[in-house]
């Protein structure tokens, strides 16, 4: 299982084989997490559970996103190395999120 939180908002688990956009274009119908921020960009990153396995990739040019504090350049593989204490700390811009994992994640 694998579920991804935003400050201030519900945990939502997410489904296996299916790709959430994240951005802050609120007149989007494609995004799955709409950030109101100026630092996340209008289409800012993806992110995919793929069986086993969590993929985040950066669709900004300009916007930066973070696993645990390190910035990613293009796809990043989740694995089971960044899960500290069943989390993963992310940052879509100045705009932090927590990826929790269960042990059997990341594959």
């Amino acid at each position: 299982m694998a579920s991804i939180t935003f400050a201030g908002r519900p945990a939502l688990e997410l489904r296996e084989y299916k790709a959430y956009r994240i951005g802050s274009d609120i007149t989007a119908k494609d995004l799955d997490f709409c950030i109101v921020d100026k630092s996340v960009a209008k289409f800012h990153a993806t992110l995919t559970r793929a069986g086993p396995r969590l993929y985040l990739v950066n669709e900004s040019r300009v916007g930066n996103v973070f696993v645990n504090g390190m910035g990613i350049g293009s796809v990043t593989l989740i694995s089971i190395r960044n899960v500290i204490n069943g989390v993963v700390r992310l940052r879509f811009g100045n705009v932090e999120a927590e990826l929790r994992v269960s042990p059997n994640m990341t594959g």
